[in-house]
């Protein structure tokens, strides 16, 4: 608790901190939700950060699939 304060303690990095809520957050919830990974399947370092790259892999893929089919030229 004690290190947050020290990194909020000017306006700039508050605000830079309040702007996480906007882009890091909601991608956490959808992994979460929408890929149902809210525990590793494998065990070691190693798999869950092979387990957690293919998510976001597939994560980030659905979401160009969905923006380049949804926009109109």
């Amino acid at each position: 608790m004690e290190a947050m304060r020290h990194r909020l303690r000017t306006p700039e990095a508050a605000k830079l901190y309040k702007k996480r809520g906007a882009t890091v957050e909601p991608v956490n919830g959808m992994i979460k939700d929408r890929h149902r990974l809210r525990r590793f399947s494998l065990r070691g370092l190693a798999a869950c950060l092979g387990e957690l790259n293919l998510t976001a892999t597939t994560h980030n893929l659905r979401r160009l699939f969905t923006t380049l089919h949804t926009t109109t030229p």
